[in-house]
C-alpha cells in the first residue's frame, strides 16, 4: 500500500559525486605525500649503504693515509688502484686539490668520504711536525651506482598510478556505502516536504469553500436580503458549516499528530470482537439510516497492538464501509488465522473501486466521487494508513467477488 514519490532527477548522483571527489582528492594527496616520502627515504638509504660500503672497501687504505704527506697519500692510492683496477675513485686534498684519481673516474654520481687525519708536512713545507688535516675520497663501491632520478621518478609514478587505480576502486565502494543511507534519507526529505506541500494545499482548498459559505450567508443575514432575513433558518446553516469545519480541524490535527510520531505505539493484548462489537453499535444508527447491516463475525481471537490507534483506524475503516456500502447492502466485520497472524477485514457488499488505483484512497481529501463525498472530509482512509504505518502492521484494500474488502494483519496476543 506504501507509495514511493519520485526524487528529483540528478539528486542522488550529486550526492555520490560531490563525495567521491573529496574521497578522491584526499587519497590523492595522501597518494603523493606517501610517494614523495618513501622516495626521498629510499635516497637516503640509498646513499647511506653505498657511504657504508664505499667505507668498507676503502678501509685498508684509508688506515694508511694517517701521518702521511699528500705525496705520500698519492702514492699510496696509486698502489691501491694497481692491486684494485675495477675500482673508480679520486682522492683531495683538504683544499680541493686532487691527489689521485684512477681512469674514467669522474665526480658525478660519486660518493663521497671526508677524512679527518694528522698529517705529515708536504715537500717543501718549513713546519715542524704533524697537522691536522683533511683528505676527501669520491668513489663508488663495487657494483655501487649513481642514483638514477629518472628511473627514480618513472618507479614513484608507476607506485603513484597503481596507489590511486586501487584508490579509486576503494573510493567508489565506500562513497556507495556512504551515500546509500544519505540518498534515502534526502529523499525521505524530498518526499515528506511534497507531501507536506499538498497537504497544506489541500487543507487550504477544504477549509476556503465552507468559509466563503459562512460569510455569504452571515452577508445575506445582516443585509435583510429576500429569504434571508429568516435568520433562525440561516443561523442554523452557519452553525453546520461551523461543525464541518471544526470537524475537519480536529480531522486535520489528529493526522499531524499522528505524523509527528513523537510517542511510538505502546501495545497491549486487546480482544478483538470485543472492540469490534463496541465500534459497531457506535455506527449502528448511522448505517440504518442508509439502508445498511453491520454484521460482525469474530471469534475469540487476541491480538496485540495499540488500543488507541487500533481503535481509531477500524473506526474509520468501518464508517468508510458504511458510507459507501449501497442501499440494503451489508458491511461485514470478519477475522480468521492466516499464518502465524490474525487477518481482520471488513467487506462492504455490492460496492467497487473505479479506474483508480486503491492506494489514491489513502491520500488526504481525495475523494473518488465528489458528488457523493461533498460532506465528507476525505482524510479517514489518510488516518487509518497513518495509524497502521505507526504499528508496522501490513494492510491493504481492493476489489473481490462480494465488493470491495480492506483487511489488515495483526499480531496474535
Amino acid at each position: 500500500m506504501k507509495r514511493n514519490a519520485d526524487t528529483k532527477p540528478g539528486a542522488g548522483a550529486s550526492v555520490f559525486a560531490r563525495i567521491f571527489a573529496y574521497t578522491m582528492l584526499l587519497l590523492a594527496l595522501m597518494s603523493l605525500a606517501a610517494v614523495a616520502v618513501f622516495a626521498r627515504q629510499s635516497v637516503s638509504f640509498y646513499r647511506a649503504e653505498n657511504r657504508r660500503q664505499l667505507a668498507l672497501v676503502f678501509e685498508p687504505v684509508i688506515r694508511q693515509f694517517e701521518g702521511k704527506s699528500p705525496e705520500e697519500v698519492a702514492e699510496i692510492a696509486r698502489g691501491f688502484y694497481a692491486k684494485n683496477q675495477s675500482l673508480r675513485f679520486v682522492v683531495k686534498d683538504g683544499g680541493g686539490e686532487v691527489l689521485f684519481s684512477s681512469p674514467g673516474a669522474g665526480e658525478d654520481g660519486n660518493y663521497r668520504l671526508t677524512m679527518q687525519f694528522s698529517r705529515g708536512p708536504a715537500a717543501g713545507d718549513t713546519a715542524i711536525g704533524a697537522a691536522k688535516g683533511s683528505y676527501i675520497l669520491l668513489g663508488s663501491p663495487p657494483g655501487g651506482s649513481p642514483v638514477d632520478y629518472g628511473d627514480l621518478a618513472l618507479k614513484s609514478f608507476l607506485a603513484l598510478a597503481i596507489m590511486i587505480a586501487i584508490g579509486v576502486l576503494g573510493a567508489v565502494l565506500f562513497t556507495r556505502k556512504v551515500t546509500g543511507p544519505l540518498e534515502e534519507e534526502l529523499a525521505r526529505e524530498r518526499v515528506a516536504e511534497e507531501n507536506q506541500r499538498l497537504f497544506f494545499s489541500a487543507a487550504s482548498h477544504e477549509l476556503k469553500t465552507p468559509i466563503a459559505a459562512t460569510e455569504a450567508l452571515i452577508e445575506g443575514m445582516i443585509a435583510n436580503i429576500g429569504d434571508y432575513r429568516d435568520h433562525p433558518k440561516y443561523l442554523r446553516e452557519c452553525l453546520k458549516n461551523l461543525e464541518a469545519q471544526n470537524r475537519l480541524v480536529s480531522e486535520i490535527l489528529e493526522l499531524a499528530r499522528l505524523s509527528d510520531g513523537a510517542a511510538g505505539p505502546l501495545p497491549v493484548a486487546l480482544d478483538l470482537a470485543e472492540l469490534c462489537a463496541a465500534l459497531a453499535a457506535e455506527y449502528r444508527p448511522l448505517a440504518e439510516q442508509g439502508g445498511v447491516e453491520i454484521r460482525a463475525d469474530l471469534p475469540g481471537f487476541r491480538v496485540r497492538a495499540d488500543r488507541g490507534l487500533l481503535r481509531r483506524a477500524l473506526s474509520n475503516v468501518i464508517a468508510n464501509a458504511v458510507q459507501n456500502t449501497p442501499e440494503n447492502g451489508t458491511a461485514r466485520i470478519g477475522a480468521e488465522r492466516r499464518g502465524g497472524k490474525i487477518r481482520l477485514s471488513v467487506l462492504n457488499s455490492g460496492a467497487r473501486i473505479g479506474g483508480e488505483s486503491p492506494d489514491r484512497l489513502f491520500e488526504p481529501f481525495y475523494r473518488p466521487d465528489p458528488a457523493r463525498g461533498r460532506n465528507r472530509s476525505g482524510l479517514g482512509l489518510a488516518i487509518v494508513k497513518k495509524s497502521l504505518d505507526r504499528m508496522g502492521i501490513p494492510f491493504g484494500l481492493e476489489n473481490s467477488s462480494r465488493g470491495v474488502l480492506f483487511w489488515m494483519d495483526l499480531d496474535p496476543a
